[in-house]
């Protein structure tokens, strides 16, 4: 039975960021293997966070980013600088060429196209039996495989479609993205536009939809261009990339397993925003926490649990989201227009202290707030 330093169960974002890492650090010689159903496959995903300056592992040759932003409805436009921030993009197949490119330099990193089944932790030792290839032995395992709670029908999820188009004519303002635009044909669910503006005339944009109901991704694109005719009228485009998924919006466990060497990644270990599903920021975050930790032989937990106040934010959110989805465009309105884009955004990452939450949850309109404490519940 062949034995690893580290396998990797799952080679999607998390995964691939971690094994990164660990060749960016003085573990970089460990025999790694990255176990994955769907290695070779490249999914198309967009990736977007907030920065003073580009993530290291975001590649120069692939950042796009942007120094304003705006939200608007139906009634009103909210345009905000984002001061010492920069709104950051980054497309999967960049990632995946860029981090792939760098695996191929190190031999003893390698891949199986297989799934896990089975793991189990003993001492020092960690064994993973595969569908097909048999079994594996390793000293840590990373797994970003997500496990959906029992009785989840009514879990939140936040589903979206993109497109990448490019028109025959200029549309678009590539110096400000549009974080939300709430002006969307009727829904019951709270849903929202997001524009990424490349120039004048391409962009990425997308639907989004808060929801507990099974959309088929028909639904989501008949929405989408839907939109697209609203506001840019009887247009000729080129699609140049689709995008689709969904991402679950929930404070509770996505990981069935817990043992101090099967340590999980990505969504599975909740860094995944559950109000919002920005994740990629804290990935890179948490797998360098994680290669510190290794390096140091310090490894006792890999976890990192979150505040209790942010799940309490969260939740309240949440049940916002559930009972009054159309409030939502509201909160967020306010939210931005009550407080200076730094502080909204490291509150969304969880940065803030709490005397600044106080300050700038006392901006708020606290009625839908209210209403959301009476009836909290974890989500």
């Amino acid at each position: 039975m062949r034995h690893y330093d580290y396998i990797l169960a799952g080679g999607g974002c998390a995964g691939l960021s971690l094994v990164y890492q660990l060749l960016e650090s003085s573990l970089k010689e460990a025999n790694i293997l990255i176990i994955d159903p769907s290695e070779g496959e490249i999914p198309n995903k967009t990736w977007c966070y907030w920065s003073t300056e580009s993530l290291p592992i975001h590649p120069e040759y692939a950042r796009f980013s942007w120094k304003s932003f705006y939200l608007k409805d139906t009634q009103k436009k909210l345009s905000k600088s984002l001061d010492q921030l920069a709104y950051y993009h980054l497309n999967s197949h960049d990632f995946y060429a860029h981090v792939l490119g760098k695996i191929k330099a190190h031999p003893q990193v390698h891949f199986l196209k297989d799934e896990v089944q089975k793991v189990t932790s003993e001492a020092d030792t960690v064994e993973l039996e595969t569908k097909s290839s048999g079994s594996y032995t390793c000293s840590w395992v990373f797994d970003s495989r997500v496990s959906i709670p029992v009785n989840s029908e009514n879990l939140l999820q936040q589903v979206f479609i993109g497109l990448r188009i490019k028109s025959d004519t200029p549309l678009f303002d590539p110096e400000r993205l549009g974080l939300m635009d709430f002006d969307t044909k009727a829904s019951k669910d709270f849903d929202f536009v997001y524009t990424l503006p490349f120039s004048t005339q391409e962009a990425l944009i997308e639907y989004t939809a808060y929801t507990t109901e099974a959309l088929e991704e028909e639904q989501l694109l008949e929405s989408l261009t839907a939109y697209i005719a609203k506001k840019y009228g009887s247009i000729s485009y080129e699609i140049q990339f689709r995008e689709s998924g969904k991402i679950p919006m929930t404070t509770r466990n996505l990981f069935s397993a817990r043992a101090s060497r099967h340590v999980p990644l990505g969504t599975a270990a909740g860094w995944t925003k559950p109000s919002t599903g920005y994740t990629f920021s804290l990935i890179q975050e948490n797998c360098a926490h994680i290669v510190k930790q290794l390096e140091q032989g310090q490894a006792k937990t890999l976890s990192f649990p979150r505040k209790k106040r942010f799940i309490f934010y969260d939740n309240i959110l949440l049940t916002i989201a559930h009972r009054w989805p159309k409030k939502l465009p509201g909160v967020f309105l306010n939210l931005f227009s009550s407080a200076s884009p730094d502080l909204v955004f490291r509150f969304l990452a969880e940065k803030t202290s709490f005397r600044e939450e106080l300050r700038l949850l006392s901006g708020l309109r606290f009625g839908i707030f209210i209403k959301g404490l009476l009836r909290y519940g974890t989500h």
